[in-house]
């Protein structure tokens, strides 16, 4: 059907990122329309697909087909304008008279553009020296000398520029909200790494002050037995000598010189009495080496807490601050036949990537030790020989010196032989407890919580053995949580 100038205009049928009229063009499913090329173009140099005009993001690049009917309108709207361009009509007279015609304008709306007033013909011609739009003949008399060029490729050069200048704001939009999204991560990751931080500082403090606590009472009432002791002792020889003054006092009142000397004889026999001079109540509650403890756990935390600025300035460039989370060991225990409790600081721990074994062996005797392994995904615990190769790739087995557990994936729990003994468990562990007998070449594990036997392993041991500790790789948060030796306290 034909269409009036009055009822479409070209404004209407132009390309917003080109800013001509549209060439093949396509629809967004937002509704929107482009020429196939330049949203093409478009997309390609963007991060995520989105429709230029209302930022309408699309979770993957819609597949465009040309709006036909939309095509039609654009063909018949320039066969029009051809039509009325070669017979002169009404409307292109009016045009010519006023000396007027339309042209697109760079932020999309139509002015008025008059032709050469002194010539009457079109302003095909730019002078860049006067700044303006001129004639064949202008620029052939009065305009001879300046910087001409054509108009329409001076336009298109402006239009190129000014659709570079969008495309490089539009992709540091991206680089800001990537940059916002980047913070948030960053942020999260801080928050968990305080938490941790702060966390494992207070359960240490808390186990120093159960500790501290324990050893005071331990002591107080090692020192009422002592008191009770002296005092039982004490109040013996009171009584004895009470008992001679009394038997004194008669023999004193006795006038039979036979009887007198026979009775003093018998009370005056040397009692085997205690020297108390030297003899005091130790009041040392035995708090100093626990307080002493306190006081590297308090400097540890202040090292680790120097750490952190340093971390996230190595990984500015990034964008994102990454932190390093370290196993932690707060205190470990280990246990024999003839001691009670033994609590070792963190200096004990000497290691390699990913693991550490304890610095003290075991050549002989019953040992014991439990390790918290809540919220990991993977780990490995157990023990290892002294000749077991640490450098290079490893192959763990009871046979190359390693006898651990293994968790991986949350889940899947094995005994690391060759190939491994996967155990499949009802219930999942939040601290494991390592019971090792020397001499009968036994490693148990234990479910401490369910009051469980997990697996027993029987071998040989013919060297040192030494405990071993893996808290596996952070998988990007997923496996951040420490490692946590507590104490185990025996009656």
């Amino acid at each position: 059907m034909p269409f009036s100038r009055s009822f479409l205009s070209e404004e209407q049928l132009l390309c917003s990122i080109c800013l001509d009229v549209f060439n093949n063009p396509v629809s967004t499913p937002c509704g929107h329309s482009f020429c196939m090329t330049c949203i093409g173009h478009y997309w390609d140099s963007v991060k995520h697909c989105q429709c230029p005009l209302c930022k309408q993001t699309f979770k993957r690049k819609p597949d465009l087909h040309i709006n036909r009917t939309l095509r039609e309108i654009i063909e018949q709207f320039k066969h029009m304008k051809e039509n009325l361009g070669a017979s002169g009509g009404d409307g292109a007279g009016r045009e010519a008279e006023e000396g007027v015609r339309k042209q697109d304008s760079v932020d999309g709306t139509v002015r008025p553009v008059p032709l050469c007033p002194k010539h009457h013909r079109n302003l095909e011609l730019f002078c860049r020296s006067d700044l303006e739009c001129v004639c064949v003949e202008c620029g052939q008399t009065e305009h001879q000398s300046h910087d001409i060029t054509c108009a329409e490729k001076e336009w298109q050069s402006h239009k190129t520029e000014i659709q570079e200048m969008t495309k490089e704001r539009m992709q540091k939009v991206d680089e800001i909200k990537q940059s916002l999204d980047d913070m948030k991560v960053s942020n999260t990751h801080e928050v968990q790494r305080s938490m941790q931080l702060f966390g494992a500082l207070i359960s240490s403090l808390e186990r120093s002050q159960a500790g501290l606590l324990e050893v005071t009472e331990i002591n107080r009432r090692s020192a009422e037995h002592q008191a009770e002791l002296m005092i039982r002792e004490l109040e013996q020889e009171i009584t004895e000598l009470r008992r001679r003054s009394t038997a004194l006092a008669k023999l004193a009142q006795t006038e039979n010189y036979i009887t007198g000397l026979k009775g003093y004889s018998d009370v005056s026999t040397p009692m085997s009495m205690k020297d108390w001079t030297g003899v005091s109540l130790t009041c040392d509650l035995g708090t100093k080496a626990v307080y002493s403890s306190v006081c590297q756990l308090v400097e540890q935390f202040k090292e680790e807490l120097q750490k952190v600025p340093a971390v996230c300035e190595s990984e500015e460039n990034t964008g994102i601050c990454r932190y390093v989370l370290k196993i932690t060991f707060y205190c470990s225990v280990y246990i024999s036949r003839c001691c009670k409790v033994f609590f070792l600081s963190q200096d004990l721990i000497t290691g390699f990537p990913f693991c550490v074994l304890g610095c003290e062996g075991f050549t002989s005797g019953r040992h014991y030790w439990e390790v918290e392994v809540d919220g990991k995904t993977d780990w490995d615990l157990g023990v290892a020989s002294h000749s077991c190769n640490r450098k290079g790739k490893i192959t763990v087995s009871p046979s190359n010196g390693y006898w651990f557990l293994s968790l991986r994936d949350k889940n899947n729990y094995a005994f690391r032989t060759q190939p491994s003994t996967a155990l499949p468990l009802r219930l999942r562990p939040q601290k494991i407890g390592l019971f090792v007998d020397y001499e009968k070449g036994q490693l148990s594990f234990y479910n401490v919580d369910a009051k469980m036997h997990i697996y027993t392993f029987m071998d040989n041991f013919s060297e040192t053995i030494y405990p071993f500790f893996s808290p596996c790789t952070n998988k990007t948060g997923t496996n951040d949580a420490p490692l946590v030796i507590t104490p185990v306290l025996l009656d």
